[in-house]
């Protein structure tokens, strides 16, 4: 057998990043140039949840790290050892020094099949320890990750692999950015009735009714003297949902729990779940959650770890404010009142505690949310209930694709499982 490629023989750049002039207060949520993260690098996808965004003047000192198509990203600090391909459609993009750029030889090295071998959990565990026994605590540096050693396969047969997993990848992309779309939609009609009440006002200037007539009917058609829609009043998510209704006790605590943490928990979507005997579960593993709860990170708030409950038998961390509500006509309205983006933000202006910046729970279940008749948020459940569970669904299939690809990956990369076997799995599989 040939001897190992060594990666740094074999690549055009390896390199990280560093932060721009004026720190991370200048950073924006919108602009011309991103600025790849940590965060934003997950062994299973290229996250744009949390992406941050530079100004031209500040890529210009970071044009030696430019991010280029096909590039892959390596976390070399703090989520160390996590990796993934940019995403094309963040270009043109600088990553900071939390992130190395790697960018191998495309005749020498397929950068998709790199990425594999990176995730593997052999590579996952090399590259683990070497960060934890470094000079540096816990990191990885440029000459570890040139001394990387890979399997000399011919690229024609690193392009192969690398394919049949890319299948099952491509599919969770387009499963992703359906759900992108799918909870846009959900978020545009919450914005439009709870927030600019729209029904209301385009009835005030005598505009054509753009609902069903039973729904346009449950509008008023006037906006009171405080701007809401007349008989409309100040709320809060704490008037139609419960608040960490359901924890674990020594009494009753089960034998084994599914377990939600906030790390796993990003944008919407509930990444792993682990399963604990209760030995060993961790300590913060009591919340009970059940389906059509609403969990909202309240430790570094602005992270993002937020999701809606779909799946039976659940466990989350104390960390989660669970709001649960009180009919299911609510469960969607709590979803998207507690989650949006202007309530991430407030909940992250409020956090503090220095290291831990958090949240009461009692912040979050004080989300304004205006308060309408049953007949309306019962009209707006049969609007947004079919998109947000069809977004359900594909998380659910995402994760099933998953792991038929954590299963396939390192027996591919071994050879124990052949490239046309798997191409029969995968096709059975999407």
């Amino acid at each position: 057998m040939a001897e190992p490629l060594k990666l740094g023989d074999h690549c055009e750049k390896i390199g990280s990043g560093a932060t721009p002039r004026g720190g991370k207060e200048t950073y924006s949520v919108d602009g011309p140039i991103a600025l790849i993260r940590s965060q934003n690098v997950y062994n299973d996808h290229f996250s744009h949840g949390g992406l941050a965004f530079i100004s031209e003047e500040q890529a210009s000192q970071l044009q030696n790290v430019e991010v280029k198509a096909g590039d892959v990203l390596l976390n070399i600090t703090g989520s160390v050892a996590r990796a993934c391909q940019v995403d094309p459609d963040v270009l043109p993009a600088r990553v900071n020094q939390h992130v190395a750029i790697i960018r191998p030889r495309p005749d020498r090295i397929n950068p998709r099949f790199l990425r594999y071998y990176l995730v593997t959990p052999a590579m996952q565990a090399h590259m683990l320890g070497l960060a934890a026994a470094g000079a540096t605590r816990n990191a990885l540096t440029k000459s570890m990750i040139e001394g990387f050693r890979l399997p000399a396969w011919p690229v024609n047969q690193q392009t192969a692999i690398a394919s049949v997993l890319g299948a099952i990848d491509d599919k969770i992309v387009l499963n992703r950015r359906m759900n992108e779309t799918l909870e846009a939609m959900a978020r545009a009609i919450f914005k439009d009735w709870f927030v600019d009440f729209g029904p209301t006002r385009a009835k005030m200037e005598g505009r054509t009714p753009y609902l069903a007539a039973d729904i346009w009917s449950l509008f008023p058609d006037n906006l009171g003297a405080d701007g809401k829609p007349e008989d409309w009043n100040d709320g809060a998510l704490s008037d139609v949902a419960s608040l960490n209704p359901e924890s674990w006790s020594r009494a009753n605590y089960p034998g084994t729990v599914d377990y939600v943490d906030l790390s796993n928990t990003k944008w919407g979507t509930i990444e792993a779940i682990t399963p604990f005997t209760s030995d060993i579960a961790p300590s913060r593993a009591q919340r009970i959650l059940r389906p059509g709860d609403t969990i909202v990170g309240t430790v570094r708030p602005g992270n993002g770890s937020y999701a809606f409950v779909s799946a039976h038998g659940l466990t989350g961390s104390t960390g989660f404010a669970v709001l649960r509500p009180f009919q299911d006509i609510y469960r969607e309205a709590v979803y998207l009142a507690a989650t949006s983006a202007e309530n991430i933000s407030r909940l992250a202006h409020l956090a503090d505690g220095g290291a831990y910046p958090a949240v009461r729970p009692e912040l979050v279940a004080a989300t304004e949310l205006v308060t309408a008749s049953e007949c309306v948020f019962s009209a707006f459940s049969s609007a947004t209930s079919g998109l947000i569970d069809r977004a359900e669904a594909n998380k659910r299939e995402n994760r099933t694709l998953a792991a038929t690809r954590d299963f396939l990956l390192p027996k591919l990369m071994s050879g124990e499982v052949r490239v046309k076997d798997a191409e029969k799995l995968v096709g059975e599989a999407i």
